[in-house]
């Protein structure tokens, strides 16, 4: 059985990179697309029918569940007018979203601090799942609207997180660890 591997090759060169976290890897994959489609303007349900597939696939695709089939994900690349390299590599870029019409832009609600703060850390998501008792999906939701708000999701996965840590505690919308720890 060999371990997953990402597209493209590896920072330091000789092929594929190795990824860690497969979970994480669905939820990035899920949260580039959910932009795309925004982006757009679609709701899942338009997506699914460009896509050929229903809208309840598209969600699943979108929350990081289960597998994501080849298959399946090239014809959501097709529907959003895009290659899967485009999608898949590192120099994709957030689009746009269209504003938004409820909440506050560059304030972390409560669960997004909240689910921030646990992984901070660096942990798995299914591990800040079970910390906070919540399904994996909501943390990686909560998460990806976390970064969105922060300013962070454009940079690469594995700095996103830290990055996202830094100016929440520099903008003062949590508590560092050890103060947390202290009181």
């Amino acid at each position: 059985m060999t371990a997953p591997v990402l597209v493209g090759p590896s920072p330091v060169g000789g092929g594929p990179a190795v990824f860690q976290d497969r979970d994480e890897l669905l939820a990035d994959v899920g949260d580039r697309i959910r932009a795309e489609r925004h982006a757009r303007g679609w709701s899942q349900t338009v997506l699914g029918k460009h896509a050929g597939m229903t809208y309840k696939v598209v969600a699943t695709i979108e929350l990081g569940k289960g597998t994501l089939p080849l298959l399946h994900l090239a014809a959501v690349c097709e529907a959003l007018g895009m290659s899967m390299s485009e999608l898949l590599s590192e120099q994709w870029e957030m689009p746009a979203r269209p504003p938004r019409r409820r909440g506050v832009p560059g304030v972390l609600s409560p669960r997004m601090a909240l689910v921030l703060r646990e992984a901070a850390s660096g942990i798995p998501l299914t591990q800040v799942a079970d910390r906070l008792g919540i399904p994996r999906s909501v943390v990686s939701s909560r998460l990806s609207e976390a970064y969105r708000v922060l300013g962070v999701s454009d940079l690469p996965r594995d700095e996103r997180r830290a990055a996202a840590v830094r100016v929440a505690e520099a903008r003062g919308l949590f508590e560092t660890r050890h103060e947390v720890d202290a009181a």
